[in-house]
This record gives structure tokens, C-alpha cells and sequence, in this order.
């Protein structure tokens, strides 16, 4: 603010002073003029007419330069504002990359000089900012279209064979089941999308209604055991009563995600423990699993969209779970802790505080 208040006072007083300048050059050479032409006038060297066309080539004289003072002073300060504007024009054609110069020495390390410097600054921020989500949109566009070929191209293969015929039933029925549970996981990959489509567009929780945590836990605990029919699970869950007002359906889909994960990476011989408890205003719940691990590497990473650590788990998934369950956290003032090591299993903490939209 201080450097901001010095730029502006450094502009006016340039302004200013090229007016004074101007106007007192004109005066000077106006009443110089005067005078000259009247000693003329009186010694009968000049005429009436002779003396005014003076008068006004002087003025005229004086109007020029004053312009062109002013018109190379103002060059400096509307220079960035053409370079701002060219940017700009440059970012709505889709040229992403384009930056403005900034320029150098910044006094006593100030962040920003004057408005403009900050303009540019925001300008290349944005820049940056659109750079980033177009790549976003690059790798996102071509991590959908993989995770359809796959099973797509499953179930075209297994179709082709059913089609020519020459199968046992025993064979028939493999396929027919092979195509189903492809079509199963697109059609979970679909849902998915839209779920996180609706989640990235929602600003506000508008429902907050009580919700039996604990309850709702062991309930989606029954839910996926359908699911992973024919693997049986240890459940270790401690949940005293737990309630909070909040979004029962956004919920549910936390606690079915992270259960779910734990089960996939996880041997049916070894637990799942499921933990919770009154924290900070609200809940906190614990989910944790014996299997297999995250690299220390890797678990930046995991909630990212699409983002799998272990290849042959990718049948079982498509990477948006914890991505849905990081936003829906967002949306609830919630938070995540994540403790993993490779071979000692992973541990999800969720933290959600009462009424936090409310």
C-alpha cells in the first residue's frame, strides 16, 4: 500500500509539473513576445497583423511541444497497460503460456509496487492458473477415455467369441458373465463421473439433517459385503453412538468409499478395524486396514482423480473414490489424515465438525 500511494503520487506530480512546465513556457514566451513586439510595434519595424501572426506561431509553437511532452511522459505509464491488454488477448485466444515481464526493482522487497505491477502479477496468475486446468482437462479427458476402452473393449472381444458360435455352455455362460461385470464397472465408472460432475459444481451442503453415524457405518459395512460376496471379512468396529447434523446421503458415500478400499486391499484373513469418537465440535472416524500398504512416494497422490496405486487392483476400480471423498470433505469443512506404510496396511482418519455450512 505504501509503494501503491507512492506510485500514485509519482504520477500526478509528473503530470503536474509537465503542465506548469507547459503553461509557464507559454507565458514566458508570450509576454516575451509582447514585449518584443511592442518595442517593434513603437520603432514602426512591425506591423499590427505581423505582430498577432507572431503571436499566434508562438502559441502554436507552445501547444506542440507541450503535446509532445505529455504524449512521450504518458508513453511510460501506458506502456504496461498495452502489454497488460495484449496478454489478455493472447489468454482468450488460448494461449495459455503467455506472461507479462514484470518489471525489476522492487523496492525494499515489496511483493507488489503500484496497481498496475499488481495487475500483471494477477495476470500471470491466472495464466498459470488456466495452463494448469487445461492440463488438467488433457489428462482427465484421456484418463476417462482409457478407463472406458478397457472394458469396452472387453466386452466386444468376449461378444465376438460368443458370436461365431462353436462354445461349450459352460464357455457361454463365462463370457456372458465376463461382459456383465465389464458392463458392471462401466456402469460404476459412469456413476461415478456424474457423482464427482455434481460434487465439483456444488458450493453449498443444503441439507443438515441428524444422521446416526454409527448406524450408518454398520449399515454400509452390510451393504458391501454383498458385494464382495464369496471374501469373508473380519470387522472390528468400535463406534460408540455418534450423531451430527449433516448431509446423510454425502456421508454415506465417505464411509462406503473408504470401507470399500480397505476391503480391496486387503486379504479376507486380515481385519478391518472401524473406529470413532467425539472430536473438535464433532466426529472423527477411523479407518483402518492390515493389507497391503502405500509407498511413501505415492500417497501424495491418492487422492487425485483416477490415480491407482496398485495395478492389479484397477479391475476393482477406477481411482475417483478418494477423490469423491476429498471433495465431499471439502464441502463439509471436513478433513482427511491419510498413515500408510507398504506392508503394515493404511489408516483414513476423517475429521467433520457440527453444522459446519450452517
Amino acid at each position: 500500500m505504501k509503494h501503491s500511494l507512492k506510485y500514485r503520487v509519482r504520477l500526478r506530480a509528473y503530470f503536474a509539473i509537465v503542465s506548469i512546465i507547459t503553461l509557464c513556457t507559454a507565458c514566458l514566451l508570450s509576454c516575451a513576445l509582447v514585449v518584443l513586439g511592442t518595442v517593434l510595434f513603437y520603432h514602426g519595424e512591425l506591423t499590427l497583423p505581423a505582430v498577432i501572426l507572431l503571436c499566434l506561431l508562438v502559441c502554436t509553437l507552445t501547444m506542440v511541444l507541450g503535446g509532445a511532452a505529455l504524449y512521450y511522459g504518458t508513453a511510460y505509464f501506458v506502456r504496461p497497460i498495452e502489454e497488460i491488454s495484449n496478454a489478455v488477448k493472447r489468454i482468450a485466444k488460448g494461449d495459455f503460456s503467455s506472461r507479462i515481464a514484470r518489471r525489476e526493482g522492487r523496492s525494499h522487497g515489496a511483493e507488489y509496487v503500484h496497481e498496475l505491477d499488481e495487475l500483471e502479477a494477477n495476470v500471470n496468475r491466472m495464466a498459470s492458473e488456466l495452463e494448469g486446468m487445461a492440463y488438467m482437462r488433457k489428462d482427465f479427458v484421456s484418463n476417462v477415455s482409457h478407463e472406458i476402452k478397457t472394458p469396452v473393449s472387453a466386452m466386444r472381444g468376449f461378444a465376438e467369441l460368443i458370436l461365431e458360435g462353436g462354445l461349450s455352455a459352460q464357455e457361454q455362460k463365462e463370457y456372458t458373465t465376463l461382459i456383465y461385470n465389464e458392463a458392471q464397472r462401466l456402469s460404476r465408472l459412469c456413476e461415478n463421473m456424474l457423482r464427482m460432475s455434481r460434487l465439483e459444481n456444488q458450493a453449498l451442503v443444503t441439507r443438515h439433517e441428524p444422521v446416526a453415524v454409527d448406524e450408518q457405518i454398520r449399515r454400509c459395512v452390510i451393504l458391501l459385503a454383498g458385494k464382495w460376496e464369496g471374501r469373508e471379512y473380519e470387522f472390528d468396529i468400535e463406534l460408540p453412538q455418534m450423531h451430527i447434523e449433516s448431509d446423510p446421503d454425502l456421508l454415506q458415500q465417505i464411509w462406503l468409499n473408504l470401507i470399500d478400499n480397505a476391503m480391496k486391499y486387503s486379504s479376507p484373513e486380515k481385519a478391518i478395524h472401524i473406529s470413532g469418537e467425539r472430536a473438535e465440535n464433532g466426529i472423527a472416524v477411523t479407518v483402518r486396514d492390515e493389507g497391503i500398504g502405500i509407498p511413501e512416494e505415492k500417497q501424495a497422490h491418492i487422492f487425485d482423480a483416477f490415480y491407482q496405486c496398485e495395478e492389479s487392483h484397477k479391475k476393482d476400480g477406477n481411482g475417483l473414490g478418494l477423490s469423491i471423498v476429498k471433495r465431499i470433505l471439502e464441502l463439509l469443512n471436513g478433513r482427511i489424515e491419510c498413515q500408510s506404510a507398504v506392508g503394515q496396511g493404511t489408516r483414513m482418519r476423517v475429521i467433520i465438525r457440527e453444522n459446519a455450512d450452517k
